[in-house]
């Protein structure tokens, strides 16, 4: 093998090493990051079921929490799981590593105390002189000369190497004991992940053995609370008509739609733009969960019990501020009685709607930006802050998630 493809050799095992090592670095930070946002999600539910727990009245909402606590355990344990995972795959990685510069180590000792003995042997000044002046030429003395040269500055690189070696080494040593400890430290974490996990399905199921032990009561407040969304509901169709017909009002009889918003060029345009962010448009608030899905569904606990849903419930931190989810035109806002302040945004024919808000930033007519805060969330007397979204185009009311980028 030729000295220069030796060089190129290392050089590229060099920084392939670096390369993986950095993408290994990464996902390493990405699955800690995770496990922080998890464990500080947690936390808030808990906070959320103490101040739940003042209210009797709240077991259904108690119930929802826990159940949310314990998807979000889950998905804890499975973190923690793959961070264990990766911690396995870098020990089992640093000790080949741990043996190859072993090996290395003693092969380069070897190697220098063959040359020192070989000085050693030859280490007079005199023989020395006579190795050069026994050359046949001048040439071959100035050969001789650089040969002399080269070999002392290649005993010195070896040591320099072997003193490299060894920090190496020392750093690896060092590298795998953190690592253990870590791993130790993650796995206990994980072990009580699991107690707690059997804890929250024990508490889950006393709540639910509460809740039907006083069936009618519960069945009753769904109800009602099902014939008051199903009032606001109405009033926001209401709403939306009312809406087409005004900005139809100025468009010829015959392209008038009474279901459908009438598009200049510019709304069209805008409104294929939306569409196109189907499944990526962000979350109207930062930090929320789905606490109800879109559609018609049994209730979770008294199944004979039909829910239906014309937009998704995102529970959020008391104080939340809501964003537009993209560009568009404030239509307007209304005071929904049961409902707070709710926020029309169009764009095009679709329309995103924000509902239950406590504050209001943005005024009928005003363009807004993706991302652009247009309110604050509400927070009712039993510390329950839930947004309610909603995504419509014309008057066909549309499933919000599959709109969100996916968490």
């Amino acid at each position: 093998m030729s000295g220069k493809y030796f060089f190129l050799l290392i050089v590229s095992i060099f920084f392939s090493g670096i390369f993986v090592a950095g993408a290994q670095t990464a996902l390493q930070k990405k699955l800690e990051e995770r496990r922080k946002s998890l464990q500080l999600e947690i936390a808030r539910i808990n906070r959320r079921l103490i101040q739940t727990k003042q209210h009797e009245s709240n077991a259904l909402q108690e119930y929802n929490q826990v159940k949310r606590q314990l998807f979000l355990r889950q998905r804890l344990i499975k973190n923690l799981r793959k961070e264990i995972n990766y911690i396995n795959h870098q020990i089992k990685r640093n000790n080949k590593k741990k043996q190859r510069l072993q090996k290395e180590l003693e092969e380069a000792k070897k190697e220098y105390a063959g040359m020192i003995r070989q000085s050693y042997n030859s280490r007079s000044r005199e023989s020395k002189l006579y190795f050069l002046f026994s050359a046949e030429s001048f040439q071959q003395a100035f050969k001789r000369m650089q040969y002399l040269k080269q070999f002392a500055r290649y005993r010195k690189k070896q040591a320099m190497e072997i003193e490299k070696k060894k920090d190496a080494l020392d750093k690896i040593q060092a590298r795998l004991k953190k690592d253990k400890k870590e791993k130790a430290r993650l796995f206990e974490n994980y072990q009580q992940e699991i107690k707690k996990i059997e804890q929250e399905k024990q508490k889950q199921e006393a709540i639910v053995a509460q809740i039907k032990k006083k069936k009618n009561k519960y069945s009753a407040q769904i109800k009602a609370k099902q014939r008051e969304q199903q009032r606001i509901d109405k009033m926001i169709d209401d709403l939306i008509k009312k809406a087409i017909a005004k900005s139809n009002k100025k468009v010829k009889k015959s392209k008038r739609h009474k279901s459908e918003f009438f598009l200049t060029p510019e709304g069209a345009k805008l409104a294929d733009k939306f569409s196109k962010n189907r499944g990526i448009l962000p979350w109207p608030v930062k930090k929320a969960y789905i606490s109800r899905k879109f559609g018609v569904q049994p209730h979770e606990i008294f199944k004979n019990i039909k829910v239906n849903n014309t937009g998704i419930y995102l529970a959020t931190e008391p104080g939340s501020k809501v964003r537009a989810v993209f560009e568009g035109t404030v239509l307007q806002i209304q005071l929904i009685p049961g409902g707070n302040n709710t926020v029309f945004i169009k764009h095009g024919n679709y329309l995103t709607i924000y509902g239950n808000l406590k504050e209001v930033y943005v005024q009928p007519g005003q363009k807004v930006k993706t991302k652009q805060e247009i309110g604050k969330v509400a927070t009712d007397s039993n510390g329950k802050t839930e947004l309610k979204f909603r995504i419509y185009k014309n008057m066909t009311k549309l499933n919000p998630e599959k709109w969100l980028m996916k968490k």
